[in-house]
């Protein structure tokens, strides 16, 4: 892929609604030069797939081909190509969320289901915590990715370094003494901004949900987009008591050994993991 594929790749995510622009494909294509895929029917662009490395960790997102151009083997050779790449970087264990009615195709290609998660949609909100959360500063992005790291299985400075370093998003965090315990992450946009990721060490539950309602309060009244487990009772209950709703369910897959840890309250995406 490269700047030349920005308008295709936009116009076909859209017939998916996924509200992609072309700077995150640009985003993605600086992320990973090589990992990013346009595929053609002679002269034609009818699909496309992004991968990213971080280490043994790989992820596999925007897997798409055009309708018309559906059911000919184009999304299996996608997948393949991507899948093949990153091998080549040598990523043992490869991620990707899928919607439940394709979770047949990727079974296909030697990913098996890990957990279930939940797309929801709201507006930020205020509410109290209790929790001694303040926000990140740039002293503390080298613990941020290793506790991240420590969660993930791989590591995603490259991701990480850019979202936090962007004036536009803010991160807050919680600490106990000289670690971090967790940290929650808000990409800020003009239409809605994202939360993710929120990785907590594990016993730590309500620190989680701290984190959450602070980047909650800071966005009060803008739209809010976020990814969350469906085993996070307690995130989806306080999300739906304040009108999130469910977009739609995921499949969170893995092919080879899965080696993410119980750390995620919310994804960073659905495209990097």
């Amino acid at each position: 892929m490269s700047s030349e594929d920005f308008e295709f790749a936009v116009h076909l995510t859209d017939t998916m609604n996924w509200n992609s622009v072309e700077e995150d494909f640009e985003f993605m294509t600086r992320l990973e030069p090589d990992g990013c895929f346009v595929l053609f029917s002679n002269l034609e662009r009818v699909g496309i797939a992004t991968a990213i490395s971080y280490g043994q960790v790989g992820w596999l997102g925007n897997v798409i081909v055009s309708e018309n151009h559906r059911r000919k083997g184009g999304g299996s050779l996608l997948v393949r190509h991507a899948t093949e790449y990153l091998t080549s970087k040598g990523v043992k264990t490869i991620g990707l969320y899928s919607y439940l009615d394709r979770i047949p195709f990727y079974v296909k290609h030697n990913f098996q289901t890990d957990s279930k998660f939940i797309e929801l949609k709201g507006r930020g909100f205020s509410s109290s915590t209790k929790a001694r959360v303040k926000e990140a500063e740039e002293d503390d992005i080298r613990q941020i990715i290793g506790l991240d790291q420590i969660c993930f299985g791989g590591p995603r400075s490259k991701l990480l370094e850019p979202i936090l370093l962007d004036p536009s998003n803010f991160c807050y965090v919680c600490r106990d003494e000289d670690r971090i315990l967790g940290f929650a992450v808000a990409k800020v946009f003009d239409e809605v901004s994202e939360i993710g990721p929120l990785v907590c060490r594990r016993g730590y539950n309500d620190i989680a949900i701290d984190l959450l309602k602070t980047n909650l309060n800071r966005l009060k009244s803008r739209k809010v987009s976020l990814c969350v487990p469906e085993k996070e009772s307690r995130i989806l209950g306080l999300l739906t008591q304040h009108g999130f709703r469910e977009d739609f369910r995921l499949a969170r897959m893995f092919r080879g050994t899965p080696i993410i840890k119980d750390y995620i309250y919310v994804a960073e995406s659905l495209e990097r993991g």
